[in-house]
Order: structure tokens, then sequence, then C-alpha cells
């Protein structure tokens, strides 16, 4: 037993065709962005900014004074 961490490769050479398939970091299929590890981490980081620019842009325009009515924020 060591402390030492187990270097593993961690590129793997696949082929098609006789062509390399290349590794990507992240790859978005169907709107879901996997990574190397298979979690969820960049889509949750990704979907949750979308988000909280869509929130920041909602609350800019429902001002009490100006902007735009409860009727058509409650139709958006």
């Amino acid at each position: 037993m060591t402390r030492r961490k187990r270097k593993e490769r961690k590129e793997i050479a696949i082929y098609l065709n006789n062509r390399p398939i290349p590794q990507v970091e992240r790859l978005k299929y169907l709107g879901i962005i996997f990574d190397r590890k298979l979690t969820f981490k960049e889509h949750i980081n990704y979907v949750t900014n979308k988000c909280t620019k869509l929130i920041f842009t909602l609350a800019k325009s429902a001002k009490l004074n100006w902007g735009l009515n409860q009727k058509a924020l409650k139709t958006i």
C-alpha cells in the first residue's frame, strides 16, 4: 500500500473505419452536456447560468413604476 496515486492513461484510442475518433472534454447531445467523467456538473452550470440571465431580465422589466404590466408578465 502506498499513498501514490495510480497514473492512468487518460486517452484511449478508438477507431471507426480505420480512423481515430478524437476525445473531447465535453459534448452537447440533444440539449444535454456530457463531460469526460459523465457527471452533470457542466450541464447544471449551463442551465443555471441560462436561468439566472432569464430571471434577471424578467426582474429588470417588472418594476413598479415602469416596465411591463402584470398581465404581460403573467403571459410570459
